[in-house]
Formats: structure tokens, C-alpha cells, sequence
């Protein structure tokens, strides 16, 4: 797709599976100036990056305008960190851009799902498991998530096969 990718993530060994995979470079979000260690790692003669894609919120803003050009864009779909953004004048002045995602329409999925497939792209999934009743499963998966020790989307598949009613 022509894009240089960067990542961040609170574990050094998930940036270099990132790397592994294809992004040029990472770095530990959990640094102070994590900012300032990605900037270091871009190309002097773009020193910039188009987009930020966040799922996390809190202080993006403030962090990604350090590295984004002028017109940039910022694509916010969660708020893992708290449910407020702090929204400064250097952003303005930037004339950076804030999109927000309410995961779409269903003929939105339809066209991203088509988009997906036509260019073969598949998703990183660290763990998947079988039935909402599964509940001991399901909880592992919560367990993982909380302990950061995923890499890729945790998956609880679904039958489609109505249940039968149950008293």
C-alpha cells in the first residue's frame, strides 16, 4: 500500500514482531518522550508523519503533534486511557485534522470487509476462542488483554446457528 509504518507498544519484543512483519520502526509508548525517540527514528528528509491511528486517546494530541506534518491527521477510534482528549492551540496552528470512528455504517463494513479481501489483508490474531458460554475462556482472553501480554486481537467466534431457548 506505499505507506512507512511505525508503532508504538509498551513491549520492546511486540515492536520487533511489529518490524518483523514490516514497520520500519517502533517505540515504547510508556517512555516520558517517546515523541522525541520516534522523531529521532524518521527520515531526515521527512521528518514528518502523515497520520497518528489511536486507540488509546489521553495525551495523543500533545504527543503527535510533535511528529506530525502540518494538515496531519489523527484517527482516534477509542479511549482505553480515560474518556477525555486534551485538544491544544498547537494542534490548531497545525491545522491537524481529528477523526473519530463510530465503526460505521453496515455498508461501510461491507466495503472495508471487500476492501480487505481484495487486498489480501489479514489480521494479526494472538488468541481465539469458541462461544460467548465460554466464560473461563473468555476470561483468559480478559486476563491477557489487562497484562498486555497479546500481539493481534483476541477473537471469540460466534455460532451462527441459533441456540436453542433454555430455562
Amino acid at each position: 500500500m506505499g505507506c512507512h509504518v511505525y508503532v508504538t507498544s509498551g513491549d520492546e519484543a511486540k515492536i520487533e514482531r511489529a518490524k518483523a512483519m514490516g514497520a520500519r520502526a517502533g517505540v515504547v509508548y510508556t517512555r516520558e518522550a517517546w515523541e522525541t525517540e520516534l522523531k529521532a527514528l524518521l527520515p531526515r528528509e521527512r521528518p514528518f508523519i502523515d497520520a497518528v491511528i489511536d486507540g488509546a486517546g489521553g495525551n495523543i494530541v500533545v504527543k503527535a503533534c510533535k511528529v506530525l506534518k502540518p494538515g496531519g491527521v489523527i484517527v482516534q477510534y477509542g479511549m482505553t486511557t480515560g474518556p477525555k482528549m486534551e485538544w491544544t492551540m498547537q494542534a490548531v496552528l497545525m491545522n491537524v485534522e481529528l477523526r473519530g470512528s463510530t465503526m460505521g455504517s453496515r455498508r461501510e463494513f461491507r466495503d472495508m470487509v471487500a476492501f480487505v479481501d481484495r487486498n489480501k489483508i489479514r489480521p494479526v490474531v494472538s488468541k481465539t476462542i469458541q462461544g460467548l458460554g465460554n466464560l473461563d475462556g473468555i476470561d483468559k482472553l480478559f486476563r491477557d488483554m489487562d497484562a498486555g501480554a497479546q500481539f493481534g486481537k483476541l477473537v471469540i467466534e460466534i455460532n451462527d446457528r441459533p441456540s436453542s431457548p433454555r430455562l
